[in-house]
C-alpha cells in the first residue's frame, strides 16, 4: 500500500465522483496560512479537504456518513482503492 491515510484514497475516489467539490475544497483549505495549520501533521490537509466536501454533501454529519451514503465509492472508483480492499481482506483473513 502507498503511504498516506484512508482520506488520501478517499480523495482519489472523490476526484472521480465529485471533481468540482474536491477542487473547490482544496482551494478553500489552501487559503489557510501557516499560523492556522502549523500544528497539522502529515496528511491532515487531506483530512481537511475530505471534511470540507463532507460538510457540503451531508452538513452536520461525519465523514463516515457521507462516504457511506454518497457516491465516493462506486464502480468507477474501485480500481483506485483496490490495494485498500486487498489490505482489508488480508487483515480480516477473508
Amino acid at each position: 500500500m502507498n503511504p498516506g491515510v484512508l482520506e488520501t484514497r478517499i480523495l482519489e475516489c472523490g476526484a472521480i465522483a465529485y471533481p468540482e467539490y474536491i477542487s473547490l475544497s482544496r482551494d478553500f483549505v489552501a487559503q489557510f496560512g501557516e499560523g492556522d495549520t502549523s500544528h497539522w501533521r502529515p496528511f491532515d490537509n487531506d483530512k481537511a479537504v475530505v471534511a470540507a466536501v463532507a460538510s457540503i454533501l451531508q452538513p452536520g454529519k461525519t465523514n463516515t456518513v457521507t462516504i457511506k451514503k454518497d457516491q465516493w465509492i462506486q464502480k468507477e472508483t474501485l480500481s483506485v482503492i483496490s490495494d485498500v480492499v486487498e489490505f482489508l481482506k488480508t487483515l480480516l483473513k477473508l
